[in-house]
């Protein structure tokens, strides 16, 4: 039976792609690639850690911390804990991105405090959409964006998150993605004093990498603690921009131990 927990939900698109995938050869590597998989959840209650894998939200919870500020250096991510960054940025640690940089400032417009004002004010908007995908800058960035749009929608008392990524590693990006996401929508129903609620992520190209096919298939294959939803809580934010790791605490979590997978730059 098909049960609603986030890893039988991701875990069963891992194992279309691994089934039903078409055999790629892409700029870094083969890979098995589904187009537009969607993947909801709710984090009212619950936060969407995996518990087939144990999932490092810390180093996640800094990458926000880092994008809300305008990354320009490796150093803006590994101050806040999060060291992955590194194998994008130049010899000198510059990095040129968009993630973080155009939501704050796309041509002088800031897209988060736009979305923001929307909330609080004119929560029927349907413009409360922020986009980090500038076709006039791709060629010149370090990575474009994988994710780059995110649209919210309000009721005056929860807050709902639309994601749409152009490219997904499934058994890497996704899962640091959706806690990512939860951070990002929690924030922002934080500062507009509503009730985060359900995400909605569509990921345009859904691929697992060679590498990842034997680790993927155990994960798939393993029992897991179903039965204890990892649980969360926000500290309040001063603003939109003041988000730190600490911020968040996971108060439950259970998971297996962790399996590696190799990040494909």
């Amino acid at each position: 039976k098909m049960n609603n927990t986030i890893d039988y939900k991701y875990l069963e698109i891992a194992s279309r792609i691994l089934t039903q995938g078409d055999v790629r050869n892409t700029r870094n590597g083969k890979t098995k690639s589904l187009p537009f998989q969607t993947l909801s959840f709710n984090i009212e209650n619950n936060f969407p850690l995996l518990k087939t894998r144990k999932i490092f939200h810390k180093g996640i919870a800094g990458e926000y911390a880092a994008i809300i500020r305008g990354p320009k250096h490796v150093d803006d991510f590994t101050k806040w804990g999060c060291n992955y960054w590194n194998q994008w940025a130049a010899e000198d640690g510059s990095i040129d991105v968009d993630y973080g940089n155009a939501w704050i400032n796309f041509n002088g417009v800031d897209q988060m405090a736009n979305v923001l004002d929307s909330l609080l004010f004119d929560p029927s908007d349907r413009r409360m959409v922020i986009s980090g995908w500038n076709p006039e800058r791709l060629e010149d960035l370090s990575l474009p964006c994988c994710h780059h749009n995110y649209q919210f929608w309000t009721d005056g008392k929860v807050v709902d998150m639309l994601w749409i990524q152009r490219s997904g590693d499934f058994m890497v990006g996704i899962p640091s993605d959706m806690v990512f996401a939860s951070i990002m929508l929690a924030c922002f129903a934080n500062n507009a004093a509503l009730k985060p609620r359900n995400i909605k992520m569509v990921i345009g190209d859904a691929h697992i990498y060679e590498e990842h096919y034997d680790n993927a298939l155990k994960q798939i294959n393993s029992v897991f603690y179903e039965h204890t939803p990892a649980t969360y809580s926000l500290a309040p934010q001063a603003d939109l921009y003041s988000f730190v790791p600490d911020d968040l605490h996971i108060d439950t979590y259970e998971h297996n131990k962790g399996i590696k997978y190799e990040l494909k730059k």
